[in-house]
């Protein structure tokens, strides 16, 4: 199972640092977080997903492929000045 690990807000919504789920790609494991955490809908569309530290945009989107030793980190997005 991958490791998925929860910053911010997402961590404030689930209620926990990280869960282990086990997915076949990124679209998956996405889909998957949804179904456990409905709330976190208007979060996931617009955080930062990486995949063992690397941005999934600069690999395959969603179509990334996970092993049971992948770590994803999700980040909501995060604002300052």
């Amino acid at each position: 199972m991958a490791k998925v690990r929860f910053y911010a807000t997402l961590r404030n919504v689930a209620g926990k640092r990280e869960l282990e789920l086990e997915a076949k790609n990124v679209k998956e494991l996405l889909s998957e977080v949804l179904r456990t955490y409905p709330e976190m809908e208007k979060y996931l569309r617009i955080s930062t997903v990486l995949v063992n530290g690397k941005n999934v945009i600069h690999i395959k989107g969603g179509r990334t492929k996970l092993t049971t030793d992948d770590v994803i980190s999700i980040f909501p997005p995060m604002g300052g000045g």
